[in-house]
């Protein structure tokens, strides 16, 4: 046995440390976006921190303080004079540019990440739709393509002679020839098989003429950088729009069955699939895609306009900026301590949910 597999997949030796640093360097690189924009405001670092208290370690370089945290939800930039302006360092006393500039650095840092993330994902190597090929999911008993020997993991190559690259041209072309027996060609343990197969005249509504349950599965292929690049930006882009529409979903109750919140929970069963398929396959795109699809996806949920996320504290400054003048810090504070509560007290049922209903299995080599 590969000792880095158990018997139902891949070790939690393996998982474990690999989540830890793949959930840690997202979070680090978020928090890493705020750190320079304050040094570079001039703002006073008093505490920079990975996780959430109580604290497990840290340590003092120049005037800022470096803690790891207990709770692996997050993590924060603590400036100074976030509710004091007394001290020429401090938040309040910088620009409004400069706060605008601090707030969104960690979003636009995550967001750069997932491009660069999708990016190394599709040069490393990932699906291809214009190079895909139609797999045998299952094979209907005493059915034509059981009958000519298809099974459950064959690759259809031609029908009569027509090449086969998705569902659809194999439904088209097997229909020309209902009620008569053609010649299929399938790749089978990477040999090719000529099987003879009659596709039914006629069959029941919902079904084909075969008699199988079909996939398109694309080939993986590296693609060269610029191309990888679009494909990033593209990705990226999906990930902006797609969690943008998620609440407008949610309000017109439209959002599809599947569609649901993961936790920590959560993200660390889809590492663990997304590792599993790396390791077994060789090839790094389930785990780039998994990373580049949270960084981009961190970076567009904390500018949501909610309290204690950085979207909530850009409400406030865009509020001072139309106003003219701020809202009281410490009524602020406030707000962003009932918000931090009612995140957190989320995040504990989204927890429940994840090991109560665990985050069905993706195949990440496969057309969607």
């Amino acid at each position: 046995m590969d000792p880095l597999l158990g018997s139902s997949g891949v070790s939690p030796i393996v998982t474990i440390p690999l989540f830890v640093l793949f959930f840690g360097l997202l979070i680090l690189a978020h928090e890493a976006g705020h750190f320079f924009a304050a040094k570079r405001a001039g703002m006073k670092v008093e505490e920079f921190g990975i996780g959430f208290p109580p604290r497990l370690k840290s340590w003092r370089r120049g005037e800022t303080e470096y803690s790891l945290n207990a709770i692996p939800l997050g993590g924060f930039v603590r400036v100074l004079g976030e509710e004091d302006a007394t001290d020429p360092r401090s938040y309040l006393r910088a620009s409004k540019r400069w706060r605008f500039v601090f707030i969104i650095a960690g979003c636009v840092v995550n967001l750069l990440l997932g491009i660069v993330l999708f990016t190394a994902a599709w040069a490393s190597g990932g699906p291809d739709p214009s190079q895909s090929e139609v797999v045998v999911m299952q094979v209907v008993p005493g059915l034509p393509a059981a009958a000519a020997g298809l099974q459950p993991g064959d690759v259809l190559v031609t029908l009569g002679g027509t090449p086969l690259k998705t569902s659809r041209e194999l439904r088209s072309v097997s229909e020309q020839y209902a009620g008569r027996p053609v010649d299929v060609v399938v790749r089978r343990a990477d040999a090719d098989v000529v099987l003879t197969v009659t596709p039914r005249a006629t069959w029941p509504q919902g079904e084909g003429p075969l008699g199988i349950v079909i996939g398109d599965k694309a080939k993986m292929v590296s693609q060269p950088l610029p191309t990888a690049f679009v494909y990033g930006l593209r990705a990226t882009g999906d990930t902006i729009l797609g969690t943008i529409a998620l609440p407008v979903l949610a309000v017109r109750g439209l959002l599809p069955a599947d569609a649901r919140p993961v936790s920590v929970v959560g993200i660390y069963s889809m590492t663990t699939q997304a590792a599993e398929v790396s390791i077994e396959t060789g090839w790094w795109f389930p785990f780039l895609l998994l990373a580049g699809s949270l960084s981009a996806g961190l970076g567009v949920v904390n500018l949501l306009p909610i309290p204690a996320l950085d979207g909530g504290r850009l409400l406030f400054l865009l509020a001072e900026i139309v106003r003219g003048r701020g809202i009281d810090p410490r009524r602020e504070g406030v707000i962003h301590l009932v918000g931090f509560a009612a995140l957190i007290t989320l995040m504990v049922g989204v927890i429940i949910l994840d090991v109560t209903s665990p985050v069905p299995t993706i195949d990440w080599m496969r057309l969607r």
